[in-house]
């Protein structure tokens, strides 16, 4: 089996279980795919942008005991960026926290993804609203040997 990636598993699940009755969807950009060299540049005006990347370590494990078994955790970061309001990034972080909570144990290659936290970081004399979504995707108490 294909070791997953991280980064592709969070696109995937928020393209896929975006609500825009909750919230209008905006473009998401894996930019570890290695398509995205066009892509990386955006306009705000037309519409919000949700950039996913794997945080570094991607990949940490944790042995467990006789090293027969571990932990083994990834942590991805969703850079959000809207030029609409303040209350509009506060909407897009609830979608994808509702999407976490709600996909928490769905995703067959992860035993768990977790809503970690929400930095905000706001310059408002450009009137540009952008924050920091951290989401962990965790196997626990796996076997490591292969």
């Amino acid at each position: 089996m294909p070791e997953p990636i991280p980064s592709a598993t969070v696109k995937t699940m928020l393209d896929t279980y975006w609500n825009a009755s909750n919230v209008a969807e905006p473009t998401h950009i894996d930019i570890n795919d290695g398509n995205t060299g066009a892509q990386l540049r955006f306009d705000l005006r037309n519409a919000d942008y949700i950039f996913i990347a794997v945080e570094t370590p991607a990949l940490d494990e944790e042995p467990i005991g006789t090293w027969v078994y571990g932990n083994r955790r990834s942590v991805v970061v969703c850079e959000v960026h809207t030029k609409q309001s303040r209350q509009r990034l506060y909407d897009l972080m609830a979608e994808m926290r509702r999407i976490c909570h709600s996909r928490m144990h769905s995703e067959t290659n992860y035993q768990r993804v977790q809503f970690m936290g929400f930095t905000e970081y706001t310059d408002v004399q450009l009137n540009l609203w952008a924050g920091r979504v951290q989401i962990e995707l965790l196997n626990s108490a796996i076997l490591l040997e292969t």
